[in-house]
Formats: structure tokens, sequence, C-alpha cells
């Protein structure tokens, strides 16, 4: 089996959003379950630095929606600081995906529920966001990272003694949420 590529975008604790490839085993292979897998795929174990990151391929480190503040051809990011992390794939969330899920809500009994989740705070901002969860939050809440549909961020950081709201733009409105940083959860 030959290893591919994927794009993707990581959201770290501090803002920095990073865009770039990365390895995936196959074109099946599912996001969410290369980050929650017990071993992430390497295309090139030798290349690997940490036990606990990604290897990102022509990467570039934004600090804020457009601005390109530096550019790397290869870099490790650690999985705990991944806030959240969405595919740059214009088909997720597309009608297989979204038949697949229902099939598998029909067998396991498992529906979609309306969540919000709080992301702790951090350097004066935090996340809140909203979406749909598909399945059981309580078996899911063990994975490192939770998938969200008709995801919506709103960062909320402090700028001179007042709160701002500050909406995220999400290509796809599908997200996945590092479980370590969720502060709060709430359904409905």
């Amino acid at each position: 089996m030959e290893a591919k590529q994927r794009k993707l975008a990581l959201v770290t604790l501090l803002g920095k959003k990073y865009s770039g490839m990365v390895d995936i085993p196959s074109d099946t292979s599912r996001t969410t379950d290369l980050f929650n897998s017990t071993n992430i795929f390497w295309k090139n174990p030798h290349e690997k630095f940490y036990d606990n990151a990604i290897l990102m391929y022509d990467a570039r480190l934004f600090l804020d929606d457009n601005a390109v503040y530096k550019k790397f051809e290869q870099i490790h990011i650690k999985l705990s600081d991944i806030v959240y992390l969405y595919d740059d794939i214009e088909e997720i969330g597309n009608d297989v995906e979204k038949k697949r899920a229902s099939a598998m809500g029909r067998q396991t009994l498992e529906g979609d529920q309306a969540i919000n989740i709080i992301i702790r705070q951090a350097a004066n901002s935090f996340y809140d966001i909203n979406g749909v969860f598909s399945g059981l939050f309580k078996k899911k809440s063990k994975d490192k990272f939770i998938p969200l549909t008709q995801a919506n961020i709103v960062e909320i950081y402090r700028k001179e003694d007042k709160w701002v709201k500050k909406p995220v733009r999400l290509p796809h409105h599908f997200i996945c949420i590092n479980n370590e940083h969720i502060e709060s959860v709430s359904f409905g």
C-alpha cells in the first residue's frame, strides 16, 4: 500500500494556524482515525523526533486568517498543542460520508446531537465551539480527537479590558477537537 498525503489545517493553543500536507496510509483513511490511532502514521519512521507529533510538509504558519508568518519544508507539531484541526478537502462531509454515518447510527442506535464545547483559556483567549456530534459522546470522549460536523467556532479574547468575539472561518464546517483542551460540554 503506497502512502498518500492530505492537506490539513491545525490550530494550536495560542491561535497559530499551520496549513500543509501530512502523510496518510491511503486515500480512504479518515483524518479522525489517523489522529485517534495509538500509532500516528509516519511514511518514514526515521523522521520521527517526537512520539506524540505529526509531521507536516510544505507547511505555512499563519498568525491571522491570511498573513503567512513563516514557511517550513517540514515541521513536527505536537498533538498536545493542537486545539482543533480540519481537512482542507472540499468533499469532506460529502454524501457518501453522510450515508455511512447514517447507516452506522441506525446500527448502533446512536444519533446526532447538538453540542457546545468551551476550550480552556490560553493567553487571554478561548474558543466557543458549536456543532453536531454523531454517536455516543461517552464512548468518543476517550478518543484524543472528537469529530464535529456543522461546526461553528468563535474565538473570545481580551482586548483593552473588554472581551471580544471573533468568528473563525471554516471552509467545510467539519473539525476534530483535541479532547485534552475541552473545559466544558453541553448538549441540546
